[in-house]
């Protein structure tokens, strides 16, 4: 099973599943960084919606990406429910990303980054897409020692540590980089019943 495979079988339970791994306060946590009022924002590796449901409450549009067609059909279940019309959903990968340079003013990506093998050729791409002056917020894992988390849940990177994001968002082009330890975690238990809990970080930067 590929990690595309593996997110389509579980998207219907998607939600359920995410909260035994974070809190609903993580995005809250998230949008504090950044004022979304009347701007065009992007989610890279929305999921089910976790961030773009509530960057639709006060963004003008936002642009949800996601590899998995299923965890987009039950972001567009979600939107539509809400009454959502702001919320436009692409399947694209997020190291080649179906957007035009410089057309967001933010980018959001939560829990996805450690997904994606070619990490910061996907913080390029977030340099690309954004217009001058845009911001990028990345939340994800801090390093944790989770080695089963590579084979269940298709993790390419067992967290970051803040200079490796640093490194890469410096490298891309971004400036005024804080990167904000939390006192977030993330939990989860393999199905050999190994517990790993890790730190979550937010990471902010501009264009």
């Amino acid at each position: 099973m590929r990690s595309i495979q593996y997110f389509d079988n579980i998207a219907a339970n998607w939600n359920v599943i995410r909260s035994e791994y974070f809190e609903e306060r993580l995005k809250y946590k998230v949008l504090s960084k950044v004022d979304v009022r009347n701007k065009i924002v992007a989610d890279f590796g929305c999921g089910t919606g976790f961030i773009s449901l509530k960057l639709a409450e006060e963004a003008n549009m936002v642009f949800s990406l996601d590899n998995s067609n299923n965890m987009l059909k039950e972001l567009k279940k979600s939107a539509y429910e809400r009454k959502f019309n702001n919320i436009h959903l692409l399947k694209s990968s997020l190291t080649n990303v179906t957007l035009f340079d410089e057309s967001i003013d933010d980018v959001f990506i939560n829990m996805a980054l450690h997904h994606i093998k070619d990490a910061d050729l996907a913080i390029k791409e977030m340099y690309r897409v954004l217009k001058k002056g845009g911001n990028v917020v990345i939340s994800d894992v801090s390093e944790h020692n989770g080695e089963w988390a590579r084979e269940e849940m298709f993790d390419q990177w067992l967290g970051f540590s803040n200079e490796q994001i640093y490194s890469w968002l410096k490298n891309a082009g971004f400036k005024g980089i804080d990167i904000e330890n939390t006192d977030l975690k993330c939990k989860g238990t393999s199905s050999r019943g190994e517990y790993t809990e890790a730190s979550i970080f937010i990471a902010r930067a501009s264009k």
